[in-house]
């Protein structure tokens, strides 16, 4: 049996990928997903079910630290009850991939399992800003996978591509790193790569291979011992509110104001729009997603950040129309 980490930081687009992987290749197999979701109310779980794939969420913590028993418990059930070919697990935004790697490792339980794809996922229009911040977190998802697929390249130029291959060469000398667009690449290619089945697929997938110098990142990193729980907060909700589209932008937008609002590193939810309409959101500095979602039983909103000031976000999302 396979079990398959897709790691990244907050907003990277772990479950957009884990999406694009089952639909377009990995549907073949019988698969069960294990979901942690750092904020008390789940989001992406009910994004990847659907009839052929068990998902088993865990929420209100983070699997590497507070809540690894949770975890392994998990794992186990979810062999004994559906005996998948191949498990992916989606760790919080915030877990330490090294920590995840180690409790699987550790546990004497999985026996005939093995650790197949060690993949981090890097969102390249806050690469800097990260590790900046939130080296240590950051840093340790980049250092302990084996490939590294960068997001949202579609925005970038060359010259961004080539400064964020070589951070995270200098972290990572011996990854892949896979830098195209990923409506331009098949998963097909990504699991290839991720499984070390090609030998040379430069061409396919613009991979960086070989070793990068560059002091780009040096004397940028902030390290700080202890874990997810002592830097991330998150703040979550259920609501009915019905938002109109243009009060739903401005309250993702207005989470740009740190003085306000804090650091918020993610924002995501499902929720009720008017018109009868449900649309799933996204926010990560730089980047705010819309899109149309089939109904749901009531909305839910979930904000993740450091230091983030719980009672502006609460009237922001919560206040009436």
């Amino acid at each position: 049996m396979k079990i398959d980490i897709i790691s990244g930081f907050l907003g990277a687009g772990k479950t957009t990928l884990i999406k694009k992987l089952i639909k377009e290749e990995l549907n073949k197999e019988k698969i069960a997903i294990i979901e942690n979701e750092y904020g008390e109310v789940g989001i992406d779980g009910n994004l990847l079910k659907n009839e052929k794939i068990d998902v088993k969420e865990i929420t209100s913590g983070c699997i590497c630290c507070t809540i690894t028993g949770d975890f392994k418990a998990a794992i186990i059930d979810i062999i004994k009850e559906y005996r998948p070919e191949r498990i992916i697990i989606e760790p919080s935004g915030v877990a330490k991939l090294s920590q995840v790697i180690a409790a699987i490792v550790n546990n004497s339980e999985l026996k005939g399992a093995r650790i197949n794809m060690k993949i981090a996922v890097v969102d390249i229009q806050n690469l800097d800003m990260y590790l900046k911040n939130f080296g240590e977190f950051y840093i340790n998802q980049i250092v302990s996978a084996n490939t590294i697929v960068l997001s949202r390249t579609q925005y970038s130029n060359i010259k961004e591509l080539t400064h964020a291959s070589m951070a995270i060469r200098k972290l990572n000398p011996n990854c892949s790193i896979i830098t195209t667009p990923w409506e331009e690449i098949e998963s097909k290619r990504i699991i290839e790569v991720a499984e070390h089945k090609l030998k040379d697929v430069f061409k396919e997938v613009n991979l960086i291979k070989m070793p990068l110098n560059t002091p780009a990142i040096r004397g940028q990193i902030r390290t700080k011992n202890g874990s997810a729980d002592d830097v991330f907060e998150n703040w979550g909700t259920e609501t009915p509110r019905i938002f109109s589209l243009k009060e739903l932008k401005q309250a993702l937008n207005a989470l740009n104001d740190k003085s306000i609002y804090g650091e918020v590193l993610r924002a995501k939810g499902i929720v009720r729009i008017e018109g009868n309409r449900w649309v799933q959101f996204d926010y990560v500095p730089n980047d705010i997603q819309i899109v149309d979602f089939s109904s749901d039983y009531t909305g839910r909103i979930c904000v993740i950040g450091s230091k983030i000031n719980k009672e502006p976000i609460s009237k922001l999302f919560l206040k009436e129309s």
